[in-house]
């Protein structure tokens, strides 16, 4: 019993008054910083896509910059981006419009027809009462799926916040290198800082070739995506090129995924037979980004895994929606080649200790 006595008595923990103080501090500033981040998020998320749109289009406006001024250049990037992505987005949704009309006119009829049968599966539609939850379904449809004149709209009243963007992101592109440098400079280890100096430009220089390639691959494949759509004549051509252009931002299974609703209208408006084509070709397409396109761009920039993008993807959408999947996948990709560079930078430390060592 003494025994016992005495090893609960060591085991007791003194805790001082400042560690008390030290503990309740982070508790109450981590419950603020929550608060501030809920808060503030508009904000944040303004800043955060502005540094990345400085970091992606800081080639483009380079290139530019040497025909004409900077300036200039800055701002012929920014209308023309947003000229390709609102008549993008503009052309996506007048599609689906346009396949909500023509599936509003096909989906009854063919229901009908199905009830019209006077095998077990006409009977099995009409217990269902196929008809009316087709019609049901439209009208839902309808409801629900914006067109592009609400599109227009809705980019008329956002346009403050991509004002405000805009402006943040010639700001990063005009002074981000000097706050770099200057934040840098408060390390007072030179050589450190030095060396993070490096390691970080070299993982930007490598994250947004990554980004820019794989991108470029994306736009490749929708289009390719957009030409197949339209010769099958099938409805929404420019939608099924959009969801493979950016599915196809996820290695190894993303053109696959992208691919399913090509698929899906395919074996509805064609032929199961041209369908099943699709997918051999589609597995085929598949196989040679895995093997082939994918190390050559890992090779130019980073190595991007399956599971990640996917994970950080999902996590992002739920939080903040689209935006916030496209710029989660983005950051990953950054903190994948911060992380890739500090491993070769420790190779080649060891590898020069290693020969300074042989040559002692």
């Amino acid at each position: 019993m003494a025994a016992t006595r005495g090893t609960l008595e060591h085991r007791l923990i003194r805790l001082s008054w400042g560690g008390a103080i030290a503990i309740v501090g982070t508790i109450v500033g981590l419950v603020v910083l929550r608060s501030v981040f809920v808060k503030a998020h508009r904000p944040l998320s303004w800043g955060l896509a502005s540094a990345v749109a400085a970091v992606l289009l800081d080639p483009i406006v380079d290139r530019l910059a040497q025909h004409i001024r900077r300036v200039p250049a800055v701002l012929l990037t920014f209308l023309t981006i947003g000229a390709i992505g609102v008549g993008t987005t503009y052309l996506v949704f007048d599609d689906v419009q346009q396949a909500l009309d023509r599936l509003e006119t096909a989906a009854p009829e063919a229901a009908a027809e199905v009830e019209a049968r006077t095998d077990r599966l006409g009977e099995i539609a009409r217990d269902a009462n196929l008809g009316e939850r087709v019609d049901s379904f439209v009208e839902v449809l309808r409801g629900r799926v914006a067109g592009g004149d609400d599109v227009l709209r809705t980019t008329a009243g956002t346009a403050p916040a991509y004002l405000v963007c805009a402006i943040l992101t010639v700001f990063l592109m005009t002074y981000g290198p000097r706050i770099a440098k200057g934040a840098a400079a408060q390390d007072p280890d030179r050589a450190r800082a030095s060396r993070a100096s490096l390691i970080t430009g070299a993982a930007v220089a490598r994250a947004r070739r990554a980004v820019l390639y794989t991108a470029g691959l994306g736009a490749v494949l929708g289009l390719i995506g957009t030409g197949v759509a339209l010769w099958l004549d099938l409805p929404a051509p420019s939608a099924v090129g959009v969801a493979i252009a950016v599915a196809a931002f996820f290695p190894h299974v993303g053109l696959i995924a992208g691919s399913l609703p090509l698929l899906l209208l395919t074996l509805g408006f064609r032929s199961g037979a041209l369908a099943l084509g699709l997918l051999a070709v589609v597995l085929v397409l598949q196989a040679v980004d895995s093997a082939v396109v994918r190390p050559q761009i890992a090779r130019r920039s980073v190595h991007v895994g399956l599971l990640l993008p996917w994970v950080v993807a999902l996590l992002g959408y739920s939080v903040y929606g689209i935006g916030g999947a496209a710029y989660g996948v983005m950051l990953a990709v950054f903190a994948i080649a911060v992380l890739d560079r500090l491993e070769a930078a420790n190779q080649a430390r060891g590898a020069a200790v290693a020969a300074t060592s042989t040559a002692g």
